[in-house]
């Protein structure tokens, strides 16, 4: 089968047999062409993925990039192994990523989010969202397809599905089961954050509000993604004594490898953690 055709059924039954986001499609598509521009229309054998890798790396694409199109390929080998497609489980081992600090927001950028004072409704919506990713680590596309349905707010608790359509329940603050409250009444949609139509919301959309709301309060010198603010919850969290183990249940990650590279302490978050964990400390 050619290449192209192959990787269209493979897409086609990720959709429709594996439920992925539109996000990952475009994350497929992405990897597909990068592959065609290296490669042509060569079928993968070991010689030409290593090929793929160094052309890659030669081009000057950066390291992240690099593992973002082994990590999408991986998935399309696995496939093509599963359906009887190729004799050989063919894999390509992911670079070392040099180790990176991600700044996070601050204890006082993040109090200006939660003391904007939104006003119409898309401004509640973007704010209603912002008060729930601080709370919970959420992801964003965890947020778009949230319904009604999946929300226990007596308890605290709402129900996520995540990557791999996994569903996992998250624990709520009492405040930001409030922040939810209002907006509900917003809206009669089953839909959590939809549009005014009912729609799906769209991420770049969700993301170049935030951006808007990060400009107005005056947030500066960090990253204003809703990825920072998923790893604000976790770097507060292991701050606050937190428990590794349980907040990779939080975050969703089937490898706590993923969870450690989310939680990479500051120097400050070190000396903190240091200081409350100091046995002799507690003895004298």
């Amino acid at each position: 089968m050619h290449l192209d055709a192959l990787f269209s059924q493979f897409i086609r039954e990720k959709q429709f047999l594996g439920n992925i986001s539109p996000r990952t499609v475009k994350s497929i598509i992405d990897c597909q062409r990068a592959y065609k521009r290296t490669l042509g229309d060569t079928l993968p054998t070991k010689e030409s993925l290593k090929e793929f890798v160094i052309k890659l790396q030669e081009s000057g694409i950066a390291v992240s990039t690099v593992n973002f199109y082994i990590r999408t390929l991986n998935s399309f080998l696995s496939w093509m192994f599963e359906n009887d497609m190729t004799t050989e489980h063919l894999r390509i081992k992911r670079l070392k990523e040099p180790e990176k600090t991600l700044k996070t927001f601050t204890d006082d950028q993040l109090k200006m989010l939660l003391s904007w004072k939104p006003g119409n409704f898309f401004e509640q919506r973007i704010y209603t969202m912002i008060c729930l990713a601080i709370d919970t680590g959420v992801r964003i596309d965890e947020m778009i397809t949230l319904t009604k349905d999946r929300l226990n707010l007596e308890q605290l608790m709402i129900t996520v599905k995540g990557k791999g359509n996994k569903e996992r329940i998250l624990p709520i603050s009492n405040e930001c089961k409030k922040v939810i409250q209002r907006f509900l009444r917003k809206h009669d949609f089953n839909v959590v954050f939809p549009t005014r139509q009912e729609a799906k919301l769209y991420y770049w959309n969700t993301l170049r509000n935030f951006k808007e709301v990060c400009n107005k309060v005056g947030i500066t010198g960090v990253r204003t993604s809703w990825h920072t603010l998923r790893h604000s919850f976790a770097t507060s969290y292991i701050r606050d004594g937190g428990n590794v183990f349980y907040l990779q249940r939080v975050l969703g990650h089937t490898d706590l490898t993923t969870t450690k590279v989310y939680v990479r302490s500051q120097t400050e978050v070190l000396a903190l953690m240091r200081k409350k964990t100091s046995l002799m400390s507690k003895l004298k």
